[in-house]
Order: C-alpha cells, then structure tokens, then sequence
C-alpha cells in the first residue's frame, strides 16, 4: 500500500522531533520503504504503533533498520 508523500513528511518530523533520529524514505519503482540509521526498538514501537492508529501494518527487514507498510489491519 503506497502511501502520500505528506504521511511520510509527517512520520519523519515526527521520529526527528521524539527521538532526533533521521528516517530515510525511498519511494520508486520498485515500491516504497523507509529506512533507519541504526536499530532502535523504543523507534521501532513507535512505528508500529503510528501505522497502527491509520489501520495500516508495518514489516520490518533487514536487522530491523528497514522496514514497509502495508494494508488494512482488519
């Protein structure tokens, strides 16, 4: 599930403002994911929970530091 470029705006002030950690938004092609400098589980939670609130779900690769959102929780 694609999401608009003012979500992903809104996620990374987000992160910056609570944690002062930058998220990396890749939007291509090949789909979109976000990406995170180092593993952070308090970040990480706060993610899940973000998407959560907006009935989307979140999968995250790659040692934790990667991750994309997908549909409806429903």
């Amino acid at each position: 599930m694609a999401i608009s470029i003012t979500e992903a705006s809104e996620l990374k002030k987000a992160i910056l403002e609570s944690f002062g950690v930058t998220l990396h938004f890749h939007d291509g092609c090949g789909g979109q994911y976000f990406t995170l400098d180092e593993r952070n589980d308090e970040i990480k939670r706060f993610i899940e929970s973000y998407f959560d609130k907006k009935g989307m779900t979140v999968t995250f690769i790659a040692r934790g530091t990667q991750f994309s959102v997908g549909g409806n929780n429903a």
